[in-house]
């Protein structure tokens, strides 16, 4: 009678577990699409843009649960664990724009959890945090799409566009 042997793998678990922290620093589309998510959820907020309060009040809702959700659980890691590859980069395009979307992208997730906790209360300070986190907002979505404009979520999108204008409709 033959004795069942469980074969121990190659890996280890610290191993397996370095193998996807590194993979998460490479064209994260998880992270991309939920920046561009609460991108427009947020922009749909700004006062400039007049919705109905019923329909406002499900964005704000939509967007801070989003926010609250997708950039601890999709941003975060893919985040901390692309700060490798700004170091070890030797693409000055890459590196000047993956530390302008740090500082950037920090700003606005300091002043996206003042907002949270504390609100606008309408006075100065308030409007300060939030004018930051707008401004910080309307920075960065161009300045991720030219980091990542080689592997982006929506470079179909261009792709599809720069076709169009070529005169190529196939």
């Amino acid at each position: 009678m033959k004795e069942a042997v469980a074969e121990c793998p190659d890996t280890s678990i610290t191993d397996a577990l370095s193998q996807w922290w590194q993979s998460l620093a490479y064209r994260n589309r998880a992270a991309e699409w939920s920046l561009y998510f609460m991108f427009v959820t947020g922009i749909l907020l700004w006062n400039q843009i007049s919705i109905p309060w019923q329909v406002e009040r499900l964005l704000l809702l939509v967007h801070v649960v989003s926010s609250l959700l997708l950039f601890p659980v999709a941003v975060v890691p893919f985040w901390l664990s692309h700060r490798k590859l700004l170091v070890r980069s030797k693409k000055k395009l890459l590196k000047v724009t993956g530390q302008l979307i740090d500082y950037i992208l920090l700003g606005c997730m300091a002043s996206g959890i003042y907002l949270v906790l504390q609100g606008n209360r309408g006075d100065d300070f308030g409007w300060v945090v939030y004018m930051v986190h707008l401004v910080t907002a309307l920075v960065l979505i161009p300045l991720l799409i030219r980091h990542a404009a080689k592997w982006s979520v929506l470079k179909p999108l261009w792709s599809w566009c720069l076709s169009k204008s070529n005169g190529s409709y196939s």
